[in-house]
């Protein structure tokens, strides 16, 4: 099945409005990859008339798939599917280059800044240092399968990684770097919030200023205790969830 034949199960007598049936039968097909991302949905007139629902149906339809990131509108260019989201679960520590492979998806790290400095002081609250000891603390881009995802400020104390330069910490994780030197990350504490892009988030994510952002915090604690990094994160919100499991 293609973008521009669409054919869908829908059933007139059911209790399910017709525009939700729409709304699942699209959702279904974009869920199991029948229409790839990027692709380009017919226009109201014609998905319509494939479906044999009216044009108001099919705009209630492209509405909700809209407001669920399935798919996106763009003012006189029409409908097309929406890159799949990532789904981060919380429950679960990992980096994100793990993270990325783990999905199929090839990581990438754009060094932006690397310095050996004091901590301000929300580092050296968050490492348990003292005002004059040093750390290290890398800014990177981050990239999956070359596309921007994620800002991230990295803050590490120095004695934990040595000497290190920005080909170092390219394209590499840096739990995998820790764990070389004997340093498992086995506990984290993260938080989060809402930003939205500035200019420069925006312009390093290739998103709109103002874009909704996924803010993290991420305290990481080593097998014995010893704080390892302090790590701050912004996230494209159109790109990803983050998920908890909650028990009672």
């Amino acid at each position: 099945m293609t973008a521009s034949s669409l054919s869908l199960a829908l059933d007139v007598r059911s209790a399910t409005p017709m525009y939700l049936q729409v709304v699942q039968g699209l959702r279904t097909l974009i869920e199991q990859h029948a229409i790839s991302e990027g692709a380009a949905l017919p226009g109201e007139r014609e998905l319509a008339g494939q479906l044999g629902v009216s044009r108001v149906t099919v705009r209630q339809a492209l509405r909700v798939l809209e407001e669920q990131g399935l798919v996106s509108r763009r003012h006189g260019s029409g409908t097309f599917v929406s890159p799949r989201r990532i789904v981060q679960p919380l429950s679960v520590l990992t980096g994100f280059s793990e993270d990325m492979r783990s999905r199929g998806l090839t990581p990438g790290g754009h060094v932006l800044s690397l310095e050996r400095t004091r901590p301000s002081p929300q580092e050296a609250m968050n490492l348990t240092l003292g005002p004059a000891e040093e750390v290290v603390r890398l800014q990177r881009l981050r990239t999956a399968d070359h596309e921007p995802l994620a800002l991230e400020t990295s803050t590490m104390p120095g004695r934990l990684l040595g000497t290190v330069g920005p080909g170092d910490v390219e394209n590499t994780s840096l739990y995998a770097m820790l764990r070389a030197r004997g340093f498992t990350p086995a506990r984290a504490i993260q938080r989060l919030s809402a930003r939205a892009a500035d200019t420069e988030a925006a312009r390093l994510l290739h998103v709109e200023m103002g874009s909704a952002l996924l803010a993290t915090e991420r305290v990481t604690w080593d097998e014995r205790g010893q704080v390892l990094e302090f790590a701050r994160a912004l996230y494209r919100g159109d790109r990803y969830d983050f998920i908890a499991e909650l028990k009672h």
